[in-house]
């Protein structure tokens, strides 16, 4: 349909982790680890069970990913778990994100926990978000964690509460190119900007076409923005206003989880059937 090719997501019912180096090195995780080389998706084997949520990829060698309690790390030829050797206990890992193998930081749906990897020691801090459901920081300057009460930022020293409660009350999923521009957006209507000090809502005005529900964010420049969310709406930024399609049709629009891309021209967006049977991978063709 349009620019968006559909590819069989094999042995899972649901994609809830995406990423990509290049338009043959994706990966996509739910109930099973896939791996596309430019042809098909195909499932990899791992040491952990259970649901992958997220994934942070710093080099195609050099990848981690969360599930469960457990966090992954691809070398470029096969996966192992990392041994927190009790320093921390996580219960639910949903989001990572760092800038080395030395500076790392996971999100628990618990208690609103991000456990935070110096390359010499692990440790714990607790945001205002409740339950964490996604990362994203500049190297050298702010983390921010969104959740379901909230938006918190890591200053230097400690996780401070940042978010408005009538433009960005929550985060499914966080992006941005600096410590002055992030992007949040929620399922519950939150699409705004941060420039450093506030929110700007940036949802359109008057759009009552708009599907305002969006559960993840990705960009490859400013100007150059996309979001997806539940019954198959696909938006796009681009650095003037947002734009929106829908994939799909009545009544079997996809629910849409996550989004992201190597380039500009290269963008993959994944989650589940509108019957929860399948997972949907599709690939941005202009």
């Amino acid at each position: 349909m349009g620019p968006w090719r559909n590819f069989a997501a094999p042995a899972t019912r649901n994609v809830t982790a995406l990423w990509a180096f290049a338009p043959d090195d994706v990966w996509a995780g739910g109930e099973a680890m896939l791996h596309f080389d430019g042809t098909a998706f195909m499932q990899v084997s791992t040491p952990a069970s259970g649901f992958v949520n997220d994934f942070w990829g710093l080099a195609p060698n050099d990848l981690y990913a969360v599930t469960g309690a457990e966090l992954l790390h691809w070398d470029g030829a096969a996966w192992s778990t990392i041994d927190f050797a009790g320093a921390i206990d996580p219960l639910d890992l949903t989001a990572v994100w760092g800038t080395s193998g030395a500076d790392l930081w996971l999100g628990d749906s618990i208690n609103g926990y991000v456990y935070r990897w110096d390359g010499t020691a692990w440790s714990t801090g607790i945001t205002q978000t409740s339950e964490v459901r996604d990362l994203w920081g500049v190297a050298g300057g702010p983390v921010f964690a969104g959740g379901v009460f909230g938006i918190s930022q890591w200053d230097g020293a400690a996780w401070v509460d940042i978010q408005d409660s009538d433009v960005a009350p929550e985060a499914a999923g966080l992006w941005g190119f600096g410590g002055s521009d992030v992007w949040a957006t929620s399922d519950f209507g939150t699409l705004a900007r941060w420039d450093g000090t506030t929110w700007a809502d940036m949802l359109p005005a008057g759009n009552v076409d708009l599907n305002d529900s969006h559960n993840a964010i990705w960009g490859s420049a400013p100007d150059d923005v996309w979001a997806v969310g539940d019954v198959g709406g696909i938006s796009h930024w681009d650095g003037t206003g947002w734009t929106q399609t829908m994939y799909g049709a009545l009544p079997f629009f996809p629910f849409l989880n996550k989004v992201h891309g190597s380039a500009a021209g290269d963008v993959w967006v994944a989650g589940r059937n509108f019957d929860a049977s399948t997972g949907v991978i599709l690939h941005y063709e202009p």
